[in-house]
């Protein structure tokens, strides 16, 4: 027979937010490339490098661009948060919040 709290123990929790374990300024390269010919020719693009101010991390630091938000042309500078691993990513990844202004050193 199950104890009277086992369905207290068996109820979904609400999802909660990822945990950010690190938040900095940085600039983001378009990667792309064109399909088709002539008039049925698009552009689409395959990630984002992530470039900060020692330059850029690692060859594995890249943003997925479902997670940069829509902007004019290849390079921009967004205000960038790595968050903690979780759904259907198993590390650590980096997010685009909000496009900024490039820093005066840039």
């Amino acid at each position: 027979m199950p104890t009277p709290r086992a369905g207290q123990r068996a109820t979904n929790r609400a999802p909660r937010t990822p945990r950010v374990y690190q938040r900095t300024i940085a600039r983001l390269t378009r990667m792309a490339v064109d399909e088709g010919y002539g008039a049925d020719r698009t552009r689409r693009t395959l990630h984002f490098l992530l470039h900060t101010h020692r330059g850029l991390n690692s060859p594995a630091d890249y943003v997925d661009p479902k997670n940069v938000p829509e902007f004019e042309g290849d390079v921009a500078w967004f205000e960038v948060e790595k968050i903690e691993r979780g759904g259907d990513h198993r590390w650590p990844w980096w997010r685009a919040v909000r496009q900024v202004e490039p820093p005066a050193d840039a």
